[in-house]
C-alpha cells in the first residue's frame, strides 16, 4: 500500500478521490495507465522517484526506493507484460474518510492473469501496517488474485543497478558508441547475461563486442 511507507514521506498536495476519478487516475493499461497516487502529492526524504518504463515510455511513480528496485526487477521479467503501480482497489482507507487504499504493483502476466504485490522496506512491520496488509491481502484473495510481499532488503542490488544502466539504451535511438550499443543488445535480450552475477563494466562490454564482431 502506498498510503504510508515507514514514515519517510508525508502528504503535501494529496488530491481527493473525486478529483482523481475525474482525471481517470487508476485507470487504463500499458502506456495509457495513470497511477492513482503520484509522487508530487507527497513531500519526501528522497524516497520517491519517477522511472521511465523503457518499453512504453510511461512515467512510473514509485513511493520508495524499495518500490523502484522491485519495479526494475519485475519489469525485466518478460512474463510480466504490464505493471500498474499505486493501483486503487476501492476500499476506503481506515485512517481516511476521503481516500481509498492502493496496492503498490498490480502485475499482468503474459497469460492474462494478475498478481498483486505490496512493497515494504523490511520485515520489521508494526501492528498497524500488518492490519492494513491483512485488508489488502483479503481483498485480492476474494478476487482470486495472488498477493505477495516484497521487501527492499531482498532486492538484488547488483541486478537492479545493471538493469537500470542497460535499459537506458533499450531504444536504439539512444545508442551513441560501442558501449551503449552493447548495452542495447543486452537490454533487448539479443545477448543473455545473468545480471545478478555480472557487473556491467567496460571490460565485460569489450568481451561482448568481440563476440558480436562490433567495429
Amino acid at each position: 500500500m502506498s498510503y504510508f511507507f515507514y514514515g519517510e514521506y508525508v502528504m503535501a498536495r494529496r488530491m481527493s478521490d473525486r478529483s482523481k476519478q475525474n482525471l481517470h487516475m487508476g485507470e487504463g493499461k500499458g502506456k495509457d495507465y495513470v497511477p492513482y497516487i503520484m509522487t508530487p502529492e507527497f513531500n519526501s526524504l528522497g524516497t520517491t522517484s519517477i522511472i521511465k518504463d523503457w518499453k512504453t515510455g510511461r512515467s512510473i511513480h514509485c513511493m520508495s526506493q524499495g518500490e523502484a528496485m522491485w519495479y526494475y526487477l519485475l519489469r525485466w521479467n518478460d512474463s510480466n507484460i504490464d505493471i500498474r503501480e499505486q493501483f486503487p482497489f476501492g476500499i476506503k482507507h481506515p485512517q481516511s474518510s476521503v481516500h481509498v487504499m492502493t496496492t503498490d504493483f498490480l502485475v499482468t502476466k503474459n497469460d492474462g492473469s494478475l498478481h498483486a504485490y505490496s512493497v515494504k522496506a523490511d520485515r520489521n512491520l508494526n501492528d498497524r501496517t500488518i492490519e492494513l496488509l491483512y485488508i489488502e491481502r483479503e481483498y485480492w484473495k476474494y478476487n482470486n488474485v495472488p498477493f505477495d510481499m516484497l521487501y527492499a532488503t531482498d532486492a538484488d542490488q547488483i541486478m537492479v543497478n545493471n538493469i537500470r544502466l542497460i535499459t537506458e539504451f533499450y531504444n536504439k535511438d539512444a545508442v551513441y558508441d560501442k558501449y551503449s550499443y552493447s548495452k542495447h543488445l543486452i537490454a533487448i535480450k539479443e545477448i543473455e547475461l545473468d545480471l545478478s552475477q555480472t557487473i556491467i563494466d567496460k571490460n565485460r562490454l569489450d568481451k561482448i563486442l568481440e563476440e558480436f564482431h562490433y567495429e
